[in-house]
């Protein structure tokens, strides 16, 4: 089996340069999980554009840059 889909790329995140992590762009579910909510909720955050906007990596798939999530999360800390 392959660790990176099992674990959500966690493994291979960790080995990456801090300039390389910030661009990793991390799907709905994971994006979730970073930023601490559920994913429904998350959703609901996107469909009102109060989250950061997505990257479109496929004509159906989008997904967010971690550096991007960290950023948003800062802005909501210093609110």
């Amino acid at each position: 089996m392959n660790n990176f889909s099992e674990s959500g790329g966690s493994e291979a995140l960790a080995d990456l340069p801090l300039d390389l992590a910030k661009h990793r762009v991390l799907d709905a579910v994971q994006s979730a999980h970073f930023v601490g909510l559920s994913v429904s909720h998350w959703r609901r955050i996107v469909r009102a554009k109060r989250a950061p906007q997505p990257v479109q990596l496929t004509e159906r798939r989008i997904g967010w840059r971690a550096g991007d999530l960290v950023a948003w999360l800062a802005s909501k800390a210093a609110a």
